[in-house]
């Protein structure tokens, strides 16, 4: 985990799954918004006011949270000040969505990934449908690889965030990929 200070009213934590697990929170509670995630955020705040001094007592904060594809988790809290409340407008900020070219997701083993699509089947309907028609699944070296092409981001963030507890997530993707469709397994497809 990494506490940055932005300016005198805005800071940046950063922490990834293995800090979650380290605090006995899964990332499917944490997403959730459930009340573990609620006392790990306030135990964060605490952490930021010893470190390096960011006090939020007495001050409306607000709240960005963004899931990274890598499994990187990223907190930025800005504190409001009171007189400043009065005149401020409300703004809502919608950040451009395109489209994910091609996600690609590494699982240990097959039973990995018949957790995670049990898991969104039960969890996320409208994800699994759409994932039933996306995916592509191949075996190489032992590994099972999940090919997702052409999602928005929108969807792709709601994924990245399911599956990070199932698979890791493949960088250099073109170079993977041409090399698991060369010498790989096709073992089911649904993508055109």
């Amino acid at each position: 985990m990494k506490i940055e200070k932005i300016n005198e009213n805005k800071i940046r934590i950063t922490f990834n799954n293995s800090y979650l697990q380290e605090k006995n929170i899964d990332i499917h509670s944490f997403m959730a918004n459930s009340i573990e995630s609620q006392s790990l955020f306030l135990n964060l705040l605490d952490e930021a006011e010893r470190e390096i001094g960011f006090i939020t007592d007495n001050y409306k904060l607000s709240i960005e949270a963004l899931a990274l594809i890598n499994g990187n988790f990223i907190i930025t809290v800005t504190r409001i000040e009171k007189e400043n409340l009065k005149s401020t407008r409300v703004q809502v900020r919608r950040k451009s969505i395109q489209n994910t070219k091609k996600l690609i997701y590494k699982f240990s083993n097959f039973d990995d990934f018949c957790n995670f699509k049990n898991f969104l089947s039960i969890s996320m309907p409208n994800v699994f449908d759409e994932l039933s028609t996306a995916g592509t699944l191949y075996k190489y070296d032992d590994y099972f690889f999940f090919v997702l092409q052409n999602l928005d981001a929108k969807r792709s963030l709601s994924i990245s965030s399911a599956i990070s507890e199932f698979a890791t997530v493949v960088s250099n993707s073109d170079l993977i990929l041409n090399k698991i469709r060369e010498y790989g397994t096709l073992l089911h497809t649904t993508s055109s």
